[in-house]
């Protein structure tokens, strides 16, 4: 992934962000995200934090503030039961 990509994702977050838009910082343990569905998914099919690195050269992909982040923007109740 270029800089050039990085800084325009990264500049849509900021910008989400000043809307009102952001990460929940009193998430719960019984609500679930779209961050957390994104990880179950791609992990499912092999693609890791360290694989995607690997794959674009990066040092740092900032998956875990992306995946943050879109649990803060979306996210449901679930049954503790049933996680």
């Amino acid at each position: 992934m270029s800089r050039d990509v990085k800084t325009e994702i990264n500049q849509v977050i900021k910008e989400l962000e000043n809307r009102g838009f952001g990460v929940n910082s009193h998430m719960k343990q019984d609500t679930k995200g779209l961050g957390d569905v994104v990880e179950d998914v791609l992990t499912k099919f092999g693609v890791t934090e360290e694989r995607f690195k690997k794959w674009f050269n990066l040092k740092e992909c900032n998956c875990s503030r992306r995946k943050q982040w879109l649990n803060g923007v979306f996210s449901w109740k679930v049954n503790k039961d049933k996680k």
